[in-house]
């Protein structure tokens, strides 16, 4: 769960229940007064009653004797009213007073009659009896649509509060969104410290500790690339000396001797090739601007990978070009490098005569170079350790060097690189190189 959700759910869950407490106290505070006022309106209307029919003889009512305008106050807003003598004799009623009303106690009181729940006040005033009473079902639906006037607004209020705290979280951690845009918009050899003007004081130490841990991993690496191109350089003049004395005694030593020493010119080659691809790699992941350099397109590339392969070894490849006149957004001579890894590689470890398939093609922004061979396949591991630095399956030959090399330049340049099985058995090495801007199209 990311920081931005967890602040949410831990805000806005306190805040919801903060917010139902409130609100369930106030509705049982609502319901407390309501359920008082409407018994106080009941005890008023009584009192009000028995204060008009004061002067009434006490006798039972008839039209001429007792006006119904005095209960049809009472009536209007949907109280039932009825007065009689303390006897029992009946004075008045309002039309929707129920049967049995007489009979409650003197007070307040809750009863059923005819199938409803009445709530009545009754009290004994001037020689007679006065009982008024509403439904509860009547209460209940006036205290529900006071309730839903008052939970409504509420509900909106408590959800527009939500979304307003999901945007303020938003503007809150932006700070934070910043910094990770930051890293991961970095090259790998950028040096520059992180921008730290608009950061909150919050976070400040933060972009300070980043940057230090920056700083020494680019020492670390600064380090490692003077160490690995000072070492190739002062290696490979003696390893030239050394290479020049093997063929000057192989001019005049025996045929035994001769052949010892060819070994031993192998060797050094070898060990001069592994220099060469060293300062190659230390020259692409090194800080080293390529910008300005003139592009080639992928025929010329191929063409100049393919020059330096023996004649009779260069027979084994097949050449499937389509539309190679698009021009590669990289150094040509890193691309050719990285291109005749891929189709040394193939050479090398397919069987001897079998088929090297180059496939050049385009895609709207980027060309691809695929190498397909029939060599043994390898298994997914294989494929993730093959661009390890002096990895090599078995007992191969090469340095381990080569297809780091060529992931190296591929990644430098904003291109991709793949190995993948191929139908039938093999391998299909690709790697594709954004297309000069314009000639995409």
């Amino acid at each position: 769960m990311t920081l931005r959700f967890r602040l949410m759910a831990i805000i806005g869950l306190s805040f919801t229940i903060l917010w139902a407490a409130t609100s369930i106290w106030m509705f049982l505070d609502v319901r407390t007064n309501f359920r008082d006022a409407m018994d106080e309106r009941l005890a008023a209307s009584a009192r009000m009653v028995a204060g008009l029919v004061s002067q009434v003889p006490n006798t039972p009512a008839t039209p001429s004797s007792m006006p119904q305008s005095i209960l049809d106050v009472v009536a209007k807003d949907g109280v039932a009213c009825e007065v009689r003598l303390l006897h029992g004799g009946l004075v008045a009623r309002t039309h929707n007073s129920p049967g049995g009303l007489n009979q409650a106690e003197i007070g307040y009181s809750t009863r059923t009659l005819h199938g409803e729940q009445w709530r009545s006040y009754t009290l004994e005033q001037g020689g007679k009896r006065v009982t008024t009473a509403d439904r509860i079902e009547k209460r209940q639906a006036l205290l529900s649509n006071i309730i839903v006037a008052t939970v409504v607004p509420f509900v909106v209020a408590m959800l527009g509060s939500l979304v307003v705290l999901w945007f303020g979280i938003r503007r809150g951690l932006a700070p934070l969104e910043s910094i990770r845009l930051a890293l991961a918009d970095r090259q790998p050899d950028a040096v520059t410290p992180l921008p730290a003007a608009r950061v909150p004081a919050e976070l400040a130490p933060l972009v300070r500790t980043i940057n230090l841990l920056l700083d020494r991993t680019q020492s670390a690496i600064e380090r490692e690339r003077r160490f690995t191109g000072d070492a190739a350089h002062e290696l490979r003049t003696p390893l030239t000396a050394i290479k020049t004395h093997i063929q000057v005694a192989r001019l005049t030593a025996s045929d035994e001797t001769a052949d010892s020493l060819g070994n031993a010119e192998e060797g050094v080659r070898r060990l001069q090739r592994t220099l060469e691809q060293l300062l190659t790699l230390a020259r692409v992941e090194g800080p080293f601007s390529f910008a300005g350099e003139e592009t080639a397109t992928a025929k010329e590339i191929a063409e100049l990978a393919l020059n330096d392969i023996h004649a009779e070894t260069r027979k084994r490849i097949i050449v499937d070009q389509v539309d190679t006149a698009h021009r590669i957004a990289a150094p040509p001579s890193l691309v050719v490098t990285a291109l005749r890894n891929l189709v040394d590689n193939a050479l090398r470890y397919s069987p001897e005569e079998s088929p090297v398939i180059l496939r050049l093609s385009s895609s709207d922004r980027y060309f691809c170079f695929a190498v397909l061979d029939e060599g043994k396949n390898l298994t997914e591991s294989d494929r993730v350790r093959v661009v390890q630095r002096f990895w090599r399956k078995g007992t191969g030959q090469g340095s381990g060097l080569g297809l780091s090399i060529v992931e190296a330049i591929v990644k430098r340049f904003g291109g991709t690189f793949r190995l993948l099985a191929r139908d039938g058995g093999g391998t299909v090495a690709e790697m594709e190189f954004p297309r000069v801007a314009k000639d995409a199209g």
